[in-house]
């Protein structure tokens, strides 16, 4: 009971967090900050301290699988959140889902070897740079002033959402194998219900917002996984998730100060332009 209790806290908390950014700061913030690893440290922390730490390492190795398929999922939830009009979030989400599995289904017929699934998730998130380029920046409230009402409602759905996957995906880890285990804790853990929210109380354009930067995040889940795969089993699985967390943190950080310096320029430059 201890253990389900720390992963519904946690998930909960990164999720929360999650939404308050893209509501009071930007989908932009929230987008790369989707990338930080709690969601999947979760995951892969209690398989680890559950199942071992051997079925731990291998379950992160196929996390890196996971996360390419999971970069997927979000091209499918834009493509189809931008052409399905009545029943848009249902329709999106259910449609989105099934397109990770297939993905994650795909990908795992491959040999799960460290290096091989790196390549093939760094050349989709590549890819996936590229093609969210084509989507447009959105503010918050997507310029109409209007802002959420936070209900015990919406509080329980957000953090339910998330918790109800990590359950799902520690709780039956034993049955499905390290494999599976490992693509399925590649799945956006904590991004999918902040899209679930955001689509429900805004519009698609504030996901697309979101959806955008997601690969700038998800470099941070690659090199926690990759790390986590590496020293799980030589330094356990509690100082090695810690080492994890703190690569990814760092490149996160990196990340984020990259990209608050390029918009800072662009803003300086149009504030030259229009004056």
């Amino acid at each position: 009971m201890l253990m389900i209790a720390i992963k519904i806290v946690v998930t909960s908390a990164m999720v929360l967090g999650l939404s308050w950014l893209s509501e009071r700061v930007s989908p932009r913030v929230a987008g790369v900050f989707a990338g930080f690893p709690l969601g999947i440290a979760v995951s892969l922390f209690f398989i680890g301290v559950e199942q071992g730490a051997q079925f731990g390492a291998v379950a992160a190795t196929s996390t890196i699988g996971g996360l390419g398929a999971s970069l997927i999922f979000c091209a499918a939830y834009w493509q189809f959140s931008d052409r399905i009009g009545q029943w848009s979030v249902v329709l999106t989400s259910v449609l989105s889902l099934a397109v990770f599995l297939i993905a994650a289904a795909l990908i795992g017929q491959l040999p799960q070897h460290r290096w091989l699934l790196l390549a093939v998730t760094l050349v989709l998130t590549g890819a996936a740079i590229l093609v969210f380029r084509r989507i447009a920046d959105a503010d918050p409230d997507g310029g109409s002033g209007k802002k959420v009402v936070i209900t015990p409602f919406i509080l329980l759905m957000r953090a339910g959402v998330a918790t109800v996957i990590v359950l799902a995906i520690t709780g039956t880890a034993s049955l499905i194998g390290e494999e599976w285990s490992g693509l399925l804790s590649g799945f956006p853990i904590t991004l999918y219900p902040v899209l679930l929210i955001v689509h429900v109380t805004y519009s698609k354009r504030e996901v697309h917002g979101i959806i955008k930067n997601f690969p700038f995040g998800i470099g941070s889940l690659i090199l926690f996984a990759l790390v986590s795969s590496l020293v799980v089993v030589p330094l356990g699985v509690y100082w090695g998730t810690l080492v994890a967390v703190a690569v990814a943190a760092v490149y996160l950080a990196c990340v984020t100060v990259v990209i608050w310096k390029v918009r800072s320029s662009r803003l300086k430059a149009d504030t030259k332009m229009a004056t």
